[in-house]
């Protein structure tokens, strides 16, 4: 599961996964509830479709009465999987796809999960642990896999946040030998515009995201840097870039986002209530 972030924002920032959740009228962001509903009209993603040298990468998502997510049909390169949510009392509890089950685990009152328990084929497979702030903002991620019934850590990713937007994105992997971390991947310098992400408010989004918080950022990022080795013990910043079109409401319907020469074009479909 966790290469998926670090690969998009090698790869192309901004594939699929991070083009999703609801979005609202112009004015002020009303805070989302986790099902999107924010006592305005809302416009919901139907279709995301990203488009890259690979070519289509597309995504087609079903909702509930209470218009929250409860299926997502990815379909590429002729593959499609199917990935279904299922909710108590308004929570995400389980996102079930193919033979694999991730389980959400709720401290007593809380509105993020603090563990996610995946199973492949009934056994135990990974299992993630969550750490949100009081704003209910991820701020650590670790990533656990089993190792003959061994629990071990494999990566940890730790967020930072200015005024409830990314401010700096680190990916660690965990050597459990030498119980090192070694850096993968550093992001600093986010730049955000002021208009209306459809990135966020529902938890399906951020799960099918890896949780990166980019996925629940109430603004669209324009810019970026990418700290990465010179080879000579220097850094590089390589930048990451991003041009929208907005609808009448000041949210992207379509964007296209260029990461070390590797561009993404993605067009955005909503229902909007």
């Amino acid at each position: 599961m966790k290469n998926t972030v670090k690969m998009m924002w090698i790869l192309a920032l901004g594939a699929g996964l991070f083009t999703m959740s609801s979005c609202t009228d112009d004015g002020e962001d009303p805070e989302p509830d986790g099902s999107g509903n924010t006592g305005e009209t809302v416009c919901y993603p139907t279709k995301v479709v990203s488009t890259d040298s690979d070519g289509d990468d597309t995504y087609d998502y079903t909702y509930n009465s209470d218009n929250q997510v409860i299926e997502s049909k990815n379909t590429y390169d002729g593959d499609v999987e199917t990935t279904t949510y299922d909710y108590t009392d308004g929570k995400l509890m389980t996102a079930t796809s193919g033979t694999s089950v991730a389980t959400f685990v709720y401290a007593d009152g809380a509105a993020m999960p603090n563990r996610v328990n995946i199973t492949e084929d009934g056994e135990n497979s990974e299992f993630l642990i969550i750490e949100t702030n009081s704003d209910d903002q991820i701020t650590k991620v670790e990533y656990h896999y089993y190792d003959d019934g061994q629990a071990m850590l494999d990566f940890v990713d730790t967020y930072t946040y200015i005024d409830g937007s990314v401010e700096t994105y680190i990916s660690e992997t965990y050597d459990n030998e030498t119980e090192t971390f070694e850096t993968d991947l550093e992001l600093t310098d986010f730049v955000f515009d002021d208009k209306k992400s459809p990135y966020g408010g529902q938890l399906a989004f951020s799960y099918e995201g890896d949780f990166n918080p980019l996925t629940v950022t109430r603004n669209n990022l324009i810019s970026a840097n990418l700290i990465a080795d010179d080879g000579q013990g220097g850094q590089l910043k390589l930048p990451y870039n991003a041009t929208y079109e907005y609808n009448a409401n000041n949210y992207p319907t379509s964007s296209s986002l260029t990461l070390l020469g590797q561009s993404t074009n993605i067009v955005i479909t909503y229902n909007c209530k």
